[in-house]
């Protein structure tokens, strides 16, 4: 009876010991990222039989369970990615609204500053000071101008970097989450299907963190391995093997760093279409370029061209001090077409502006059919029909949107082949002031219109509140418009992206109501299990002392 009673207290103390040493891990980790709490699962012992029926054996414990609800993780995985595109995407574009917000030095004072100029040169038109303020204004206008530009440029350069940077952290979570399924499936195998929930918690941090770069869908194979793929089921991990993304220039335009995808099918790394990856921190830069940071710098430049041009033709239409016929006060340059990288014909593109009131703050796509040239503006992804004709070589032309573009050799094109027309990116930063000497500066309308001649100033004075941007916006309202239009980016991303913190901080709660650790739970079973250890240890006394006593009525 006492060796019965001393093995039970033996299987309670076991008991006891195993679930102390688990609360004892749940403690120690409570703050350890993606840990799990474990629960010690003791299970009621098989009895043995006797006349008067089964008489207990005491306890075994069956395993160490991991509070894990898979259901709640996805849940909360899919709020995550969603949040750190929506946050990513409110960081980027918040500091193209912080530029354009300055109402210190912005451009909208600066373009006033230059027209407050012209008209006092309208007032007293021969007058040499007034005439060097319009050139020093307008030095200023374009400096404003450029540096603007170059705040964007270098945002692009930036955009490049951490796409670069997330492809680098997204190839280490795959390898590791690669070795942890070797590892989970080599340890289980070992220890008879024993789950390895230091592995598991491991395998899943990663997981979480990988989903928060890129998202991903996660499938279990076997029972042991993850499957881990992004954009649209563009594979990462399958099992013990990873494979690897690359940042590398578009084929489209060498400037632009963009994703491509190895596996071990694949020579060389495929681009993957950005539109595929629209969550995850990398989803969110490449949403800000495409939506917010590309037509920002193209109204930019847009505006510059208009302005440059306009003011131009009503320069080079009077005549300066001297009698002269006007010059051009502003220089900027021309619009420039980019080859893809994966062309096989031989025919280039040339382009050229035909009116650049009618100019669109886009580029465009211009591909080969086979037959014809497809025209697509890329800002809002339509059709545009062009114009065909003949140049004066003989060469085909194509005509749309201010815009005319010679191709140089019809036959040498090849089906597929497709070219990027850079309409206005570069317009702003190369905009430059090509008059030093304030005599030329043709404020007059007729040739012997006399030094006092303002006819031709007004004229440029008029262009302040000519609708000269595509016809219907006058320079400041194109540029009320950009600064209002980035606003509303900037505005409505900011409440996007907190409702999603929000319900991310809900998930993860529910998450953590689940798996997460309680110290005062923690605490209140360490003291139970204590008390149940110090039970079973009292009943091993009590065997001892009865098993001692039959030992004496023995002797």
């Amino acid at each position: 009876m006492s060796n019965s009673l001393i093995n039970t207290a033996m299987s309670g103390l076991n008991a006891a010991q195993a679930a102390l040493s688990t609360v004892s891990n749940n403690i120690s980790n409570a703050t350890t990222a993606g840990y799990n709490r474990q629960n010690a699962i003791i299970s009621q012992a098989s009895g043995s039989s006797s006349m008067q029926g089964y008489i207990g054996n005491g306890v075994t414990v069956t395993g160490i369970n991991r509070e894990y609800n898979q259901f709640v993780v996805n849940q909360l995985r899919n709020a995550e990615t969603k949040s750190s595109s929506l946050t990513s995407y409110y960081n980027q574009v918040s500091q193209i609204d912080d530029l354009l917000s300055d109402t210190t030095n912005n451009l909208s004072s600066t373009l006033q500053g230059f027209f407050s100029s012209i008209q006092s040169m309208t007032s007293a038109a021969d007058d040499t000071a007034a005439r060097q303020t319009v050139i020093g204004k307008a030095q200023g206008l374009v400096n404003q101008f450029q540096s603007s530009d170059k705040y964007l440029s270098d945002l692009d350069s930036g955009v490049n970097q951490q796409i670069t940077d997330t492809v680098s952290q997204i190839n280490n979570y795959s390898q590791q989450i690669a070795k942890l399924n070797d590892q989970i499936t080599r340890t289980r195998g070992s220890s008879g299907g024993v789950e390895p929930n230091a592995l598991l918690d491991q395998r899943d941090e990663l997981v979480s963190n990988l989903n928060k770069l890129v998202g991903v869908t996660v499938t279990q194979q076997d029972g042991d391995a993850y499957n881990v793929a992004f954009a649209d089921g563009t594979v990462l991990v399958q099992g013990t093997n990873s494979y690897s993304l690359q940042a590398l220039q578009s084929s489209s335009d060498p400037n632009r760093i963009t994703v491509g995808y190895t596996n071990n099918s694949a020579s060389q790394p495929v681009e993957i279409a950005e539109n595929r990856i629209t969550t995850g921190t990398l989803g969110g830069i490449l949403s800000f370029r495409t939506q917010s940071l590309d037509p920002a710098r193209n109204q930019l430049g847009q505006i510059a061209l208009t302005m440059a041009d306009s003011f131009n033709k009503v320069q080079e239409a009077g005549y300066d001090l001297n009698g002269d016929k006007g010059e051009a006060f502003f220089s900027f340059s021309a619009p420039s077409t980019i080859p893809n990288a994966k062309n096989t014909g031989m025919a280039s593109l040339s382009v050229a502006y035909t009116d650049t009131a009618k100019v669109q703050a886009s580029d465009y796509k211009m591909s080969f059919d086979g037959s014809n040239w497809q025209v697509t503006r890329i800002s809002d992804n339509a059709n545009i029909k062009a114009t065909t004709g003949m140049d004066a070589d003989g060469k085909p032309t194509l005509s749309f949107d201010g815009l005319n573009v010679t191709v140089s050799d019809a036959t040498a094109a090849r089906k597929g082949d497709s070219f990027t027309v850079k309409t206005v990116t570069n317009a702003a930063t190369n905009l430059k002031v090509e008059i030093s000497d304030s005599a030329k500066i043709a404020a007059a309308s007729e040739e012997d219109g006399g030094v006092s001649d303002n006819r031709n100033a007004q004229k440029m004075l008029d262009l302040q509140t000519a609708k000269v941007v595509q016809g219907k916006s006058t320079l400041t309202a194109a540029y009320a418009s950009l600064v209002s239009s980035v606003g509303n980016q900037t505005s409505t991303a900011k409440v996007n992206s907190t409702t999603q913190t929000n319900i991310v901080t809900q998930l993860s709660n529910q998450q953590q109501s689940i798996s997460g650790v309680n110290l005062n739970e923690e605490y209140g079973d360490l003291q139970r299990y204590q008390q149940y250890y110090l039970a079973n240890a009292q009943v091993i006394q009590t065997a001892s002392t009865l098993f001692n006593a039959l030992m004496d009525l023995r002797a």
